[in-house]
């Protein structure tokens, strides 16, 4: 045999026991192994997941979702199976049988060579009988291990002893709560993360075991339940690069705490604790690789520190939310990329040293101070995000802001005292996608400022200025302009048709002085979720064009001059959810959005609707309706009982009779809050990888959200105009969803008032003044501990005043006044101590102080004038204003006439002339002889 053939023969040898004579390029064990797995999992995330792993022979298993094999031996070495993301984001499960599912860990002994094993998201609760965890044990190549998102508890600590060569443990959002069981056996253990739990042990750190995994370099346990102060034999974990506590409920002085031991920190995580942080950071100062600092929401405290002392670290990320003064060791910072002082009411002028110093800073969050002066910005090539909002910076943009921040994708500097024009160089920004101006002081036009030709600009909001002009020039670039917010300014004219360019789907243009018809074209931009025109002059009707909105959810057309009836198809609007438009002169009945099951919100307010209150209001989901000063009559149907939703009615000002339906105090006994927001696109954290490809601990999602914070905005428009405490207050933004109270003043109602009233316990204002209710005032009113205003005026109640009302202890507002109640008024505590005499006026059987009436002397029924009717303009079949205007323009159309024909005729002007003259001889005549006499 030659040399080469036996060195052929040598090589065929070698392929072979290295596993590359297969037939398609994978072990074929290992390719069983895996639909075996598939047929044991594929019901836990659904039959179309895992679509990749076919029972075809030709496929190769390495190139299957979620399989990584070695390029040399071709062995699985990576098996990641995860759930669907809407699973792991929802943390929910469709299916209940899958819950607390038991798992066969005997499927993965065939992975040979399986260092990488990950399963999150599979509501696994532990394995089956005799084929557990301790299977993996003779998997010794496996390193890395995923459970998170499943229903683990602390049982799993014991079942995981057995995996001693394991050096990263993924545990997060399980149901592993305080217990016996602690970790044990996992002396290599490098990576564990234990976030996101509902771990309370007060000594946790012993209680886990953690203190003995001492080659420990990155360690999670936030959102659990943590209280206390760090244990001593913290200090021990010497090669702990990375800790995150980030909310517990931690005490005690991170300065004395064994953090300031561990000098190989590098990430530092500390947020939303009950820590006291010395502003100083002095006890950090040898700690040279530190880098990465949050330690929003603690408690910071001043403390002396050394003059001189010149800080080892150079941070890149540092995160001090509610820190109450600038940290001085910020002098000495040079490479900072990541810097949130947000709400730390820090004063003095703008901080421009900090920009000039660290001139790589990627995202810069200072809104929430008191800095004043004007800005001197540096170059900032990397800055992405920039964050000044609610300070009280005076002066001008600078007018090469385009050139200084050229990369900027985000910036708000609202609630300043900037003044002046939009730089023309905001133009230049062709990668900025959300700016925010609002509540300044900038005036001019939008003409020179933005945007231009290549523009990304996705959200604008330069609310309350002092802006004018038209909205946008021809010229503008706004083919990805998706939210628009140009609310409180002076822009006049007619609404351009330049809007319907944009792909909108939040246009606000209250408050300004719009005129002209309200354009139908605007239902031709088929993105559009909210339209605010609240406030402006604008005429017509309601276009029907707007019911082509499909996606419309919040409609204000509120406070213009629009007339006619709403159109009929708003009725199929399913998607409506705010409907404000109050303050018109629209009329009709009600015939409209009776199919709208998503209608939360209905203000028609001080219109002229007639007809009945619908029945259908019951069957809806509403939480606000406010129908005031309208022409409404006939009773209150009990249909309207079964909004089990609502919480704030206002039908007050209309003609509606009949009796207070019993089951009112059924309504209001649901509550709950709806997140209205619009967003910005987000922005990654600005930095850099955290970790190596294996690590756990995802540091960079707890930063990924603060880039797009101060882009959410409540919609200004969601609001209730609500009388209470005799005054009318505008709830707006979520004070909506904690306002209550029901206003049916000012009708015709008539009967007892229902006690079932009192079930309304979270009511805070009940208006039933100018009636014509009679009865006692129920005592179990008694029950409503969360009333603010209670007006029972002008009404035909009689009895006494209850004295179980004195536990009404939030009461602010108490009215009986102008009724026919007797007795005593009410003694003279807590809150009815503050009550006057205009709050039982008009009784004439009561006495009692505040009332100059002594209950022990005789005295003389006092005489009071006839109550006010505050309905009786309302309930006229005429309208006044209508009235005087129509008299006038006729008057003044007579007169015209008359002296255009004496111009042009001058015979009649002859006669009217002679007709004059005729009048005063005899006036002169009658008045004369009467002299005579």
């Amino acid at each position: 045999m030659t040399n080469s053939k036996i060195v052929y023969l040598w090589w065929l040898i070698l392929f072979m026991a290295n596993g590359w004579w297969c037939c398609y390029c994978c072990w074929n064990e290992e390719r069983t192994a895996l639909l075996q797995l598939k047929a044991n999992i594929k019901y836990s995330i659904g039959n179309d997941y895992l679509s990749s792993w076919g029972a075809n022979e030709t496929s190769d298993c390495c190139r299957w979702e979620g399989i990584v094999c070695s390029n040399i031996t071709r062995r699985v070495i990576e098996l990641s199976i995860i759930a669907k993301e809407e699973q792991l984001s929802n943390g929910t499960y469709t299916d209940d049988i899958l819950r607390n599912w038991l798992f066969n860990a005997s499927l993965f002994v065939p992975f040979k060579s399986l260092k990488a094993l990950l399963l999150p998201g599979h509501s696994l609760a532990g394995w089956v009988k005799n084929e557990g965890s301790e299977k993996l044990r003779n998997s010794r190549k496996t390193e890395s291990l995923d459970l998170s998102w499943n229903c683990f508890n602390r049982s799993i600590f014991q079942s995981l002893s057995h995996l001693s060569s394991h050096t990263s443990l993924n545990l997060a959002n399980n149901r592993i709560a305080s217990g016996q069981e602690r970790l044990s056996g996992l002396d290599k253990l490098e990576i564990l993360d234990l976030s996101n739990n509902a771990l309370d042990d007060e000594n946790g750190f012993p209680a886990l075991g953690l203190c003995d995994l001492k080659y420990l370099e990155e360690l999670s346990l936030s959102r659990n339940k943590f209280i206390g102060r760090l244990p001593p034999c913290l200090g021990n974990l010497t090669f702990l690069r990375v800790i995150d506590l980030t909310e517990n409920q931690f005490t005690g002085n991170i300065a004395s705490s064994p953090l300031s031991r561990l000098l190989s920190l590098e990430y530092l995580l500390l947020a939303n604790n009950n820590f006291e942080m010395p502003i100083s950071f002095e006890s950090f100062a040898n700690h040279s690789k530190l880098k990465f600092v949050t330690a929003d929401n603690n408690s910071v405290i001043l403390q002396t520190s050394s003059s001189n002392w010149i800080p080892k670290f150079q941070l890149e990320t540092l995160s001090l939310y509610n820190c109450s003064q600038m940290p001085s060791f910020l002098h000495y910072q040079l490479h900072l990329r990541f810097l949130r002082l947000s709400n730390c009411n820090i004063g003095g002028n703008f901080p421009n040293w900090l920009l000039e110093n660290n001139s790589r800073l990627e995202e810069v969050y200072l809104g929430g101070n008191a800095f004043t002066g004007s800005l001197q910005l540096p170059f900032l090539p990397y800055l992405k995000a920039f964050d000044i909002s609610n300070n009280k910076i005076q002066g001008k943009l600078p007018p090469n802001i385009g050139s200084i921040i050229p990369n900027l994708l985000m910036s708000t500097m609202s609630n300043n005292m900037i003044e002046g024009l939009l730089p023309s160089s905001f133009g230049d920004m062709k990668g900025l996608e959300c700016l925010d101006l609002s509540y300044n002081k900038l005036t001019g036009d939008l003409s020179i400022g933005l945007p231009r030709e290549g523009s990304k600009l996705f959200l604008l909001r330069l609310s309350n200025n002092m802006l004018a002009g038209e909205i946008f020039p021809v010229s503008a670039n706004i083919n990805n302009l998706a939210y628009l917010y140009l609310d409180g300014n002076n822009f006049s004219g007619p609404i351009p048709r330049k809007l319907s360019t944009a792909p909108l789907r939040t246009l606000d243009l209250s408050y300004n002085k719009l005129s002209g018809n309200i354009p139908a074209w605007l239902g031709d931009i088929s993105s559009l979720t909210s339209l605010a025109l609240t406030r402006n002059h604008l005429t017509g009707h309601i276009p029907p064009d707007y019911c082509r909105l499909e996606g419309l959810e919040v409609l204000d057309l509120s406070e213009n001059n629009l007339v006619g009836v709403i159109p009929s198809c708003f009725n199929a609007s399913l998607a409506l959810k705010h409907v404000f438009l109050s303050k018109n002169k629209l009329q009709g009945e009600f015939n409209m959005f009776s199919n709208s099951d998503h209608l939360q919100v209905l203000d028609l307010r001080e219109n002229k609707f007639s007809g009945f209150v619908p029945k259908w209001f019951g069957s809806l989901g509403i939480t606000t309706l406010l129908l005031k000063g309208n022409h409404l009559q006939g009773i209150i149907p009990r249909e309207l009982c079964l909004a089990s939703k609502l919480r704030i009615m206002d039908l007050s000002h209309n003609n509606i009779s009949g009796p207070i339906p019993h089951c009112f105090g059924n309504i209001m006994q649901q509550h709950f809050i709806i997140e209205r927001y619009a967003y910005c696109p987000p922005l990654g954290y600005a930095g850099f990888q955290m970790f190596g490809r294996d690590a756990v601990i995802d540091v960079e999602s707890s930063m990924k959200s603060s880039s797009t914070h101060f882009f959410r905005y409540n919609y200004p428009w969601i609001r209730a105009e609500f009388t209470t405490k005799y005054n009318t207050y505008s709830y707006e933004g979520r004070t909506v969803d904690y306002m209550t109270g029901i206003d049916l003043s000012c009708n015709q109602l008539s009967g007892e008032i229902p006690k079932e009233l009192s079930n309304l316990t979270q009511i805070h204002a009940l208006n039933l003044s100018h009636n014509h209710l009679t009865g006692a005032i129920p005592s179990e009113f008694s029950n409503l501990r969360n009333i603010e205003s209670l007006d029972l005026s002008y009404n035909n109640l009689t009895g006494s005043i209850p004295t179980q009302l004195l536990k009404l202890t939030t009461l602010a507002v108490f009215t009986v006044s102008h009724n026919n109640l007797t007795g005593r008024t009410p003694q003279r505590s807590a809150q009815f101590a503050t009550f006057s005499e205009s709050s039982y006026e008009g009784n004439p059987f009561l006495c009692g102080f505040p009332l100059n009436i002594s209950c022990t002397e005789p005295r003389e029924i006092p005489i009071y004038p006839p109550a006010p009717n505050c309905c009786k303009d309302d309930a006229s079949f005429l309208d006044m204003e209508s009235f005087y205007i129509s008299f006038l323009v006729a008057y003044a159309n007579v007169v015209v006439a008359v002296v255009v024909v004496l111009w042009v005729n001058p015979y009649w002007r002859n006669v009217w002339f002679y007709f004059v003259e005729s009048f005063m001889y005899s006036c002169y005549d009658f008045f004369a002889s009467k002299r005579s006499i």
